[in-house]
């Protein structure tokens, strides 16, 4: 630090010191340790190693702490809700700004076979229904 600063900085604090002397508070704390609290310097942060930087970045899981691959197994959908989730997407792509008729009708096909889907599946119910005998 210059000398002119320091200086400087001693003419500030001694300015400050009269201020709060000309305001006679009962009691007026000492300027040097608001400006130099002590315990100030106590709580500096370490900084951390390259190395350190790069495991918390670069996290490998242990064995024991990664989940069971379960991404292969498929979740059972019913045709009435793909229906209805290619609907929506359908829905969407076609008020979007950037109207993709190609993926719009790609969409419309996706739904025609569900469609058929669930039409076979409820002629295959009526037929299993109409040759039962309820007694």
């Amino acid at each position: 630090m210059p000398l002119e600063q320091e200086i400087g900085d001693f003419e500030g604090i001694h300015k400050l010191k009269e201020v709060i002397s000309d305001l006679h508070y009962r009691n007026a704390m000492n300027v040097e340790q608001i400006l130099n609290f002590p315990s100030e310097n106590e709580y500096l942060m370490v900084s951390p190693m390259d190395e350190e930087i790069i495991q918390g970045v670069i996290y490998v899981p242990t064995d024991d702490e990664q989940d069971p691959d379960d991404s292969s197994v498929l979740p059972h959908v019913c045709p009435k809700e793909a229906f209805l989730v290619v609907d929506i997407v359908k829905n969407y792509l076609i008020k979007h700004e950037n109207n993709i008729t190609d993926l719009v009708f790609a969409l419309l096909n996706v739904k025609d076979e569900i469609n058929m889907t669930i039409g076979s599946l409820q002629s295959s119910i009526y037929q299993a229904l109409d040759g039962s005998s309820f007694e």
